[in-house]
């Protein structure tokens, strides 16, 4: 096994062993005994992804978002499991921004 491959299992040790990372699969148990809260929250995930990938008015759809899916986000599994995701995704982003920045790879390129 060459030094990448060795500090890359090190590195996937790290992250599965960080609080961050224990905290969203608690949360993810924890919220799969509730099946229809899990699709409901993964429903409001999928349109929360879908409308900050495209080019709506954030305000105006991060509200309406937020109001139609108020009655799932006052379940504590629901508001724990959203939370727990968002900071494990910061966790990951962290490290894909360290690489990217420290690496000289071209990510953009100029489509004629």
């Amino acid at each position: 096994m060459n030094q990448v491959q060795k500090i890359t299992e090190a590195l996937l040790t790290a992250i599965e062993e960080s609080e961050e990372y224990q905290r969203y699969q608690k949360a993810k148990q924890e919220i799969a005994q509730y099946p229809v809260l899990k699709e409901q929250a993964d429903e409001f995930r999928r349109r929360n992804y879908e409308f900050q990938c495209g080019g709506a008015d954030h305000f105006e759809e991060g509200d309406r978002l937020a109001a139609e899916f108020s009655h799932v986000m006052e379940h504590s599994a629901v508001w724990e499991y959203l939370e727990a995701e968002n900071a494990f995704c910061r966790v990951i982003r962290e490290i894909d921004r360290k690489i990217f920045d420290r690496i000289d790879f071209e990510l953009d390129f100029d489509a004629k």
